[in-house]
């Protein structure tokens, strides 16, 4: 399950486990969000969001392709939620319960996790390193060798101050700055 808090706001989204072609998913929740059309069945997968804000809470179901990792699915900023899930990427606003934008991302396999950065957000997924600005735009996108992930135990995507830093399934190494320059050491 991933929290999130600011002053506006208190999220909580976890995947609901029970969403399927059989299940009464519409009574559970306030807003229901669908932003491809996906019928319900096997294939789909949701989140569930709880938000509570100072007068009021209500639930969301966001329906898609694709869960990420539990940990580092969304980010909140002021009134922005924005959740990966997989390939796309919804923002809405917390205090309207209005989806503001979705896109879908051009990668060829699912991202996992999203961070908020100076310069907008940056998605580490399977294949690709990608940074957006605020309107969800693709700034850049890196692909190593292989799948950004380690088999040596190293970690496979870190956020430091000044870098990115990947290793990936051949344990290359590499460094990129925030404008996806790679850095040669």
């Amino acid at each position: 399950m991933t929290r999130l808090e600011n002053d506006l706001c208190r999220i909580e989204i976890a995947v609901d486990e029970s969403y399927s072609s059989g299940a009464d998913f519409q009574s559970k929740y306030d807003t229901v969000i669908n932003p491809n059309d996906l019928p319900p069945d096997d294939y789909s997968k949701a989140y569930s969001i709880g938000v509570t804000l100072r007068d009021r809470a209500y639930s969301v179901l966001l329906i898609g392709d694709c869960n990420c990792w539990d940990v580092n699915c969304a980010v909140i900023d002021d009134e922005l939620l924005t959740i990966l899930q997989g390939w796309d990427i919804v923002q809405f606003n917390v205090n309207t319960a209005t989806v503001m934008r979705t896109v879908t991302l051009d990668t060829m396999a699912p991202n996992f996790e999203i961070y908020k950065v100076d310069s907008g957000y940056l998605i580490y997924g399977e294949t690709n390193i990608t940074m957006l600005n605020g309107k969800l735009e693709t700034l850049w996108s890196f692909s190593g060798q292989d799948i950004i992930v380690s088999t040596s135990g190293k970690t496979p995507f870190e956020i430091k101050a000044d870098r990115i830093c990947l290793y990936d399934f051949e344990d290359n190494y590499y460094e990129l700055d925030f404008n996806g320059n790679e850095i040669h050491a």
